[in-house]
C-alpha cells in the first residue's frame, strides 16, 4: 500500500464506479436493538456505528460510521462468523442472535478494490486487502479508508471476501459521505414495515 502522502494524492484522481443493490446485511441483534427497549419505531438497521466503535477491516475504531454489505446473504452471514466453511460444506457455530436483511440503493464514488489497475495505482494487492487485519496495530486497509474519508470523494468501497474466498463480495459504506450526491441513496426492504429505515433522497 502506498504512504499516507501518496495515497491522498492518487484517491484525488483514481477512476471510481457507482454500483446499486440488492445487496444482503448481517447485523447483531444487540445492535439492531440499540436503545430501542423493545420498540420498532427506534430500531436503525442500517446503524453503522458498531464498526466504529469495534474497529473493523475497514473502520479505524472510534473514528466515522460504517455500514458494511455483502451481494449476497452466504457472504454476508460468513462475514460475521455466523457461518464457516468446512470441507464439503458449511458448519453454523453457536453464536449470538443475528438479523439479516436485504438492503436496495444506489452508491456512486465507489472505489473498487476488484479492480486489478486500481490496485496497482494503490501499489496494493488482494492478500494485503483480506489479510487478517486484527494483527495490526494500523492495518493498511483502515489507512486506506482513512484517506479515502478525508477526500471526501468516495463514499464506499467495493472489495473481496477473506471469509467467502473466491466467491463473495463485500461493500462498505461511509453514510457520511453517502450524502454527498444526491443520486446515492441505501433503503432497507420491508414491506411490512417493521424495519423502515432510509438514508438519502
Amino acid at each position: 500500500m502506498l504512504p499516507a502522502v501518496q495515497l491522498s494524492s492518487v484517491l484525488g484522481s483514481v477512476r471510481l464506479t457507482s454500483v446499486h443493490g440488492p445487496w444482503s446485511r448481517a447485523m447483531a441483534l444487540r445492535h439492531l436493538m440499540r436503545g430501542a427497549r423493545g420498540t420498532l419505531e427506534t430500531f436503525q438497521p442500517l446503524w453503522g456505528g458498531a464498526a466504529r466503535l469495534r474497529g473493523g477491516r475497514f473502520t479505524p475504531r472510534d473514528s466515522f460510521d460504517c455500514i458494511y454489505l455483502a451481494w449476497d446473504p452466504v457472504t454476508a452471514l460468513a462475514e460475521v462468523q455466523a457461518m464457516a466453511f468446512l470441507t464439503g460444506g458449511t458448519f453454523a457455530p453457536r453464536t449470538p442472535p443475528w438479523v439479516l436483511m436485504s438492503v436496495d440503493g444506489i452508491v456512486g464514488g465507489v472505489l473498487d478494490l476488484t479492480d486489478a489497475g486500481t490496485l496497482t495505482a494503490l501499489s496494493t494487492h488482494p492478500q494485503e486487502i483480506m489479510g487478517p487485519w486484527e494483527l495490526s496495530a494500523d492495518p493498511p486497509t483502515q489507512s486506506l479508508t482513512r484517506a479515502a474519508f478525508d477526500t471526501a470523494r468516495i463514499a464506499g468501497i467495493r472489495y473481496p471476501s477473506a471469509r467467502h474466498l473466491g466467491k463473495g463480495l463485500n461493500l462498505v459504506v461511509f453514510p457520511d459521505r453517502l450524502l454527498a450526491s444526491s443520486a446515492n441513496w441505501l433503503e432497507v426492504h420491508d414491506p411490512r414495515g417493521n424495519l423502515n429505515q432510509r438514508i438519502g433522497t
